[in-house]
């Protein structure tokens, strides 16, 4: 990368890793074991800054670009071959708008695959299904913005969305049936004292970790 790296990702089923940077580049790399030896797999070169990526499965990786009104599905099975997949609802004619008022910040698979969170910079999460326009739950309730490092996971069932948000400390728990908040973790103490800079999901167990600009990490295991 000739920038700032902006993402890395695992794919779940294989040891290859992909990073993202500012430059507008991919590399998709094979990390091979016993020597610890590398092998670029595949270089993509893009439009804008790759703000979030994600595998959905070991043949799938999403990818959002700045500025762009889509998401796009890269098949590992088929030379990198690529699918756009609008981030705007479709009108009365059928057809998405291509302009786009927010960015995605962060993309992360639900435990089952068919659905895919979509952290954005407008005080807003979107569930999407996967390898679709579809958009199944729209969230609201907390506040980001451009300036905000907005960061999400899920609980290990399924049913819950976990994230930070920038008006406090506390971390919100969206139930994805009702779409609503049911839970401010943390916002009447027990929490951190500065704001969350990373949230990290256990996909065995409802317990997650944050992490926050007052130097600390917290280990939460909320019922769920």
């Amino acid at each position: 990368h000739s920038r700032y790296v902006k993402d890395v990702v695992w794919s779940p089923r294989d040891p290859i890793m992909a990073t993202s940077s500012a430059d507008g580049t991919v590399y998709l790399t094979r990390v091979i074991a016993g020597n610890v030896s590398l092998e670029t797999v595949s270089t993509l070169h893009l439009s804008g800054p790759v703000e979030a990526m994600a595998f959905l499965d070991g043949d799938t990786l999403v990818v959002y670009v700045r500025d762009t009104p889509y998401l796009s599905y890269f098949d590992l099975r088929d030379d990198m071959k690529q699918t756009n997949h609008s981030l705007n609802v479709a009108g009365p004619t059928g057809k998405s708008d291509t302009h786009v008022s927010f960015a995605v910040l962060q993309l992360a698979p639900s435990p089952c695959g068919k659905f895919l969170a979509c952290a954005t910079d407008t005080s807003r999460q979107i569930i999407m299904e996967a390898h679709t326009t579809n958009q199944v739950r729209n969230l609201y309730g907390h506040v980001n913005d451009g300036f905000s490092t907005p960061k999400i996971g899920w609980s290990s069932n399924g049913q819950y969305l976990l994230g930070n948000t920038q008006e406090d400390t506390s971390v919100c728990v969206w139930d994805i049936s009702s779409g609503s908040i049911v839970q401010r973790l943390g916002g009447n103490g027990g929490g951190h004292s500065g704001q969350i800079r990373d949230v990290c999901s256990s996909p065995v167990s409802n317990t997650f970790v944050t992490a926050s600009y007052d130097k600390t990490i917290k280990v939460w295991l909320p019922p769920m």
